[in-house]
């Protein structure tokens, strides 16, 4: 019987191993399963607290992110054979005792979660193109203007941030049914000079001022206007979108190069440019995966080498899924990778009951492990304080 194995990977910097001996307390406290630590421990700047550790000899020529990398892509080289693995970054985090119920998901040859994005949305993060410049300069154009003009930037309590947040993605699901637009426009229309959004938020038209329950402002009318008229871009009202000069959207960050790289490089056609991609921070596999994590190591080390390519695991791995045909295999529950994105207006908590959500409670998890891939330790952070009351 195989035995049921987790598997974290970390070379290099202080901090990274720090991540890594927080998220390893929590596992040890929540799972009885072993726990492998896989490093380069010539390149570590501080000592791995943990018992069972294989340290392995990497390239030298890496550097420690690339190492890292090569680690984790390459882990049927360097762990002992017969056993069910299920890999964690290292801010991935256990929160439940049900954590090692994660075995139970796996799917050959390999599973994995959903990452947040599309692929299109996570390309210019992948490779070396010139999109993310573009759009870089159109925001720094953009944000230099709303600074000057925009109040929202005086609010800094985080409750206030958090309620402003929902009622952006209150107003994001809005554009999802045209009749509820229609009718919320009419209400808008009708109401002066208060209009009640819903039983948690009103506006006042005068003051152009948004309130919550307890007449606190939680936000100002954006500047569109001044934006406008200083920078040329175009705020499109039916859509909610700022347009630059060659009718791109600011802030859809959309672009096709991965997927040409992915044919450039490696032969391999992505034909569904809208695929929903793996998240590489959790993945179960054995022995029967060999194959498929061979080629994902061989594509990954073979673009350390390209200039078109930046050092990240998850291009190669879309390609690695396309061409063992795996794209329209299940993905693992958000529930076993919840990936806690303080950007998006739609992450809502409910930390009595242990449930958390992306999409404003559309749909909700208990989930077994959160991955804090940025904002890491922020400790005003509602999600970041309900992780710490777990250990």
């Amino acid at each position: 019987m195989n035995n049921n194995i987790f598997v974290f990977v970390v070379c290099g910097a202080e901090e990274h191993i720090a991540t890594l001996h927080f998220s390893l307390a929590y596992l040890k406290k929540y799972s009885k399963n072993p726990i492998y630590i896989v490093t380069d421990e010539a390149r570590n700047e501080i000592k791995i607290e943990h018992d069972t550790i294989i340290n392995i000899n990497t390239p030298e020529d890496l550097n420690h992110h690339q190492a890292s990398i090569y680690l984790k892509t390459g882990l049927p080289k360097f762990l002992p054979k017969g056993n069910n693995y299920c890999y964690l970054d290292t801010d991935v985090v256990a929160i439940n005792t049900d954590c090692d119920a994660i075995f139970n998901q796996y799917i050959s040859p390999i599973s994995f979660a959903p990452d947040h994005c599309k692929i299109k949305k996570f390309s210019a993060y992948a490779v070396n193109c010139s999109c993310s410049n573009e759009w870089k300069t159109d925001r720094e154009t953009f944000s230099s203007v709303q600074k000057k003009f925009d109040k929202n930037i005086l609010i800094s309590d985080i409750k206030l941030v958090e309620q402003s947040r929902k009622l952006d993605f209150m107003f994001n699901e809005l554009q999802n049914s045209y009749l509820k637009k229609i009718k919320t426009g009419i209400q808008y229309f009708l109401s002066y000079p208060i209009f009640k959004l819903n039983d948690e938020f009103y506006y006042n038209r005068k003051s152009k001022t948004w309130f919550n329950q307890n007449n606190e402002i939680i936000k100002y009318d954006f500047p569109i206007k001044q934006i406008e008229k200083e920078t040329g871009f175009k705020y499109k009202w039916w859509n909610h979108k700022w347009i630059n000069a060659n009718g791109v959207n600011l802030w859809e960050d959309q672009c096709e190069h991965l997927i040409d790289e992915i044919r450039n490089t490696f032969g391999i056609i992505i034909k569904d440019k809208n695929w929903q991609h793996w998240n590489g921070g959790v993945f179960l596999f054995n022995d029967s995966s060999a194959d498929f994590l061979e080629s994902w190591h061989q594509k990954t080390v073979h673009i350390f080498t390209l200039p078109n390519w930046k050092t990240r695991d998850q291009g190669t791995l879309i390609a690695t899924v396309w061409e063992f045909g795996l794209q329209n295999q299940p993905t693992l529950s958000k529930k076993w990778n919840f990936l806690a994105d303080y950007h998006n207006s739609g992450l809502a908590l409910k930390a009595t009951d242990n449930l958390i959500s992306d999409d404003g409670f559309k749909n909700s998890y208990n989930p077994n492990f959160i991955h804090v891939y940025h904002n890491w330790g922020k400790k005003d952070w509602s999600v970041w304080q309900w992780i710490e009351t777990k250990l």
